[in-house]
């Protein structure tokens, strides 16, 4: 084993392993999102201004607001993390600075 492959295999097991196990009750959670059917671009927004594109992460969190399950795909983002996206109402920059916080405290 190389020192390049023996690296590769640590960083897998002290970050993948963080991941909940690929079964279908890991995940069923999203068929009841409110964010179904709803194309990507909503909740991954893209824009040429930082200000088009706060509107667009604000519309999107208005959608997480009433969905049903805001709350476990929050938790999902949280604990995976999500890099990209509004999930569970959250930015990616909110998440970021919540879990900063949360190790802080």
């Amino acid at each position: 084993m190389t020192r390049h492959s023996s690296y590769l295999t640590s960083f897998a097991r002290t970050h993948c392993l963080r991941l909940p196990p690929p079964t279908e009750d890991a995940w069923s959670w999203q068929l009841r999102g409110k964010c179904l059917g709803y194309p990507a671009e909503v909740f991954f927004p893209d824009g040429p201004s930082r200000a088009v594109i706060h509107s667009k992460e604000k519309a999107a969190k208005k959608i997480c607001q009433q969905c049903p399950v805001l709350q476990q795909c929050r938790d999902h983002a949280l604990r995976t993390p999500e890099q990209h996206g509004v999930w569970g109402a959250m930015t990616a920059g909110e998440r970021a600075r919540h879990l900063l916080h949360r190790a802080a405290v």
